[in-house]
């Protein structure tokens, strides 16, 4: 308890995680208001012309309460790599100005101190975006007219509702375990954002044969369980199973990162 209460000193005494926060409400609940809107825009178009959409009319649903904070379709979205600034930026920061030193001082169990910090960051960020996801369902209700929105309910799928938050916890372990083991903020946040959002999309590039690669990258993996993956991706498993795989590369990566803390300098 009191390696948690000194993460929690460390974590709330700052002002990026404030700023990184902040900006993850501003985005989640601004692109979720965008969306509302522009499938009314889409609906008004549809009533002219349904040729423009031969799969009938758009109709919100619970899933996308979620895209402010996960992404659309198979495109990361950037709420979540805020929270993987956030997370990643824990750890490296410390190293940056020396502070891990005296870190490790006062606690020598290093992987003590290395999963306070992903435990800590990991329930602020699923209550944070489990919040936000409650906020962005009302708000695609307030702001969808009754034709679109008469697929947000509550007596729906609420898979989302618990799903985001789940997601959003594994990757602040994915990026605390990034961060220790390049222990660089810029090269760390470089391969948090830049994985996700160009490799994994541009193997898919490469035809049938990318899209077989694809079903095994780790989030890809974690779309398939979100539902925000292609149909055209050729799965060997179900969502649950897509994300035990994703939560098996978070677990070998942080693992990792265990062992290498403990071994090398600070």
């Amino acid at each position: 308890m009191g390696v948690l209460a000194a993460e929690r000193i460390k974590l709330t005494s700052t002002r990026s995680p404030w700023w990184c926060a902040g900006l993850t409400v501003v985005y989640a609940l601004g692109i979720t208001a965008v969306f509302g809107l522009l499938l009314n825009v889409t609906m008004d178009a549809y009533k002219k012309d349904p040729s423009i959409s031969p799969d009938g009319p758009p109709i919100g649903e619970n899933l996308m309460a979620g895209l402010g904070i996960t992404g659309v379709s198979v495109i990361p979205g950037f709420g979540y790599i805020l929270i993987m600034i956030l997370a990643a930026l824990t750890v490296t920061s410390e190293y940056r100005f020396g502070t891990i030193r005296a870190t490790f001082l006062a606690i020598p169990d290093r992987a003590k101190v290395l999963f306070a910090k992903a435990s800590l960051v990991a329930v602020g960020a699923a209550v944070l975006t489990a919040a936000l996801t409650f906020i962005s369902f009302f708000i695609l209700r307030g702001v969808t007219s009754s034709e679109v929105g008469a697929g947000l309910t509550l007596d729906g799928d609420l898979k989302v509702f618990y799903a985001v938050p789940l997601f959003a916890a594994l990757v602040v372990f994915l990026a605390v375990g990034v961060g220790a083991l390049i222990r660089q903020s810029a090269g760390a946040l470089s391969l948090l954002i830049v994985w996700p959002v160009l490799i994994e999309p541009i193997i898919g590039a490469f035809g049938k044969y990318g899209r077989n690669i694809q079903v095994f990258l780790p989030f890809q993996n974690a779309n398939h369980f979100l539902g925000l993956s292609s149909d055209s991706m050729p799965w060997h498993w179900g969502p649950w199973v897509a994300l035990g795989w994703f939560a098996g590369f978070v677990a070998i990566v942080f693992g990792a990162a265990l062992v290498v803390v403990r071994q090398r300098d600070a």
